[in-house]
């Protein structure tokens, strides 16, 4: 069996890599994960440039050095540092496989932040051999990953598989779901970009594992994934392909990434997709008790209140974002004070934040007479009845107004000689009573 160096030089001297125009730097071959028919088509589409994935039975394309061997990653997640050591040596020593071994796959499910810890700790034991490992991130771990607001810190388990992961020669994000359906646009783009920021430097190298196109055609698929820097930066690094059942599919896989090698650095004819960042949330005052609120990005807003002095929060308005700017108005219910204006918009893993503070007013009811003429102005959100007191008499109800309004109320004929009060019963206005005295003559 061909040891690691032996393998190595061989990837050096060139019998490994790409001869296409405008490829300037060495890359990992393609990893082949798929059945014959498919790999086949695969492997000389790319000018022979692809280790297979085992187990298979050797042949002339893949002969015993070109096999990488294969270990379960829940499996290791069970063992102790010593047998996770002893099982990655035993593979590479297989005579059945070449020098390089691939674990399938990394899931957060399956690891504890111990194991995690405990993987990390088999690799520094690797010494140099570690450059033979090869990891493939689950799925869910490329989207627990991918989902995060890049601007939080990854989870302690997170952290710990990346730290582990990227000791080895490479990692490869698979970049579809349990059914083998793709990612969409979005998550193809957003989750490399998120990736890349967190994957420490100076280690490993991150690639992408493409499995079927699911219907869309290998030429969208392969535009989806080139749609942003970080896929390309990825691509550049040597994919894998996954899943791949016909030769009509590997067929169209290796043209794809053929044409990809042409021109590594371009967008797809349809640009770049537009990847989630963070911020894009506005929040100021709009007069009054009422706030304005706007959202550049997808997402749900939701806006709440909370007294400055302290309470309960209490949302008053969601909207679907984007969204132009919208006047939200704190509720005509809200009690005289100060208050927090908080607005929180989420969506594609970002979460922003704003807050204001805003003085809520007791509206003002007012009432004055004169010539024999009552004017009764209630605000928004109030209603008022009001009553005559006359002396020595029964209290009568003369108008009635609804907020917002200003209203005329004449002084009822026939009034007996006397002095008078006029009190204007309010609701929604904090228990105000306005009133005004006056005298009736003959």
């Amino acid at each position: 069996m061909s040891g690691f160096p032996t393998l190595g030089a061989a990837m050096l001297s060139g019998a490994l890599l790409l001869s296409l125009p405008g490829l300037a730097a060495a890359r990992d071959p393609v990893i082949v994960y798929s059945p014959m028919p498919a790999a086949t088509a695969v492997h000389d589409g790319v000018d022979g440039a692809t280790l297979r994935q085992a187990p298979v039975v050797p042949n002339r394309r893949w002969p015993t050095r070109r096999l990488v061997a294969k270990l379960n990653g829940r499996e290791l997640s069970r063992l102790s540092t010593d047998r996770i050591t002893a099982r990655m040596r035993a593979a590479w020593r297989d005579r059945n496989t070449g020098s390089r071994v691939a674990v399938d796959e990394i899931a957060p499910a399956h690891w504890s932040l111990a194991a995690a810890k405990r993987l990390r700790a088999a690799m520094i034991r690797l010494g140099a051999d570690r450059r033979r490992v090869s990891f493939y991130a689950a799925p869910s771990l490329v989207e627990q990953v991918g989902r995060r607001d890049p601007r939080l810190a990854l989870g302690a388990k997170h952290r710990a598989l990346i730290d582990a992961m990227s000791l080895g020669r490479s990692t490869y994000l698979l970049t579809y779901r349990g059914n083998l359906q793709p990612f969409p646009a979005r998550e193809m783009a957003t989750h490399p970009t998120r990736w890349l920021p967190r994957w420490p430097k100076g280690r490993g190298s991150l690639h992408l594992m493409l499995g079927p196109d699911g219907g869309l055609g290998q030429i969208a698929l392969w535009n989806r994934v080139r749609a942003s820097a970080a896929g390309r930066e990825l691509l550049r690094n040597g994919p894998a392909a996954y899943g791949l059942r016909t030769s009509a599919a590997g067929r169209e896989w290796g043209v794809e990434y053929t044409r990809f090698l042409r021109s590594p650095d371009a967008s797809p004819s349809g640009g770049d997709y537009p990847v989630p960042v963070p911020g894009g949330l506005g929040l100021k005052r709009a007069g009054g008790r009422a706030v304005e609120v706007s959202a550049a990005r997808r997402g749900r807003v939701v806006i709440s209140i909370t007294r400055l002095s302290g309470g309960r929060k209490r949302a008053i308005k969601k909207l679907d974002a984007p969204s132009a700017p919208t006047r939200v108005a704190v509720p005509r219910d809200a009690r005289p004070g100060r208050y927090r204006v908080i607005a929180v918009l989420q969506g594609d893993g970002l979460k922003d934040r704003k807050v204001i503070v805003v003085t809520v007013t007791r509206p003002k009811v007012r009432l004055t007479y004169r010539g024999g003429v009552f004017t009764l102005t209630v605000p928004r959100g109030a209603r008022a009845v009001l009553s005559l007191l006359p002396p020595n008499g029964k209290r009568r109800a003369i108008g009635k107004a609804v907020g917002p309004q200003t209203k005329k109320i004449a002084l009822p004929k026939g009034l007996r000689a006397g002095r008078y009060t006029a009190v204007a019963s309010t609701s929604g206005a904090g228990g105000q009573k306005p009133r005004v005295s006056f005298r009736v003559t003959k």
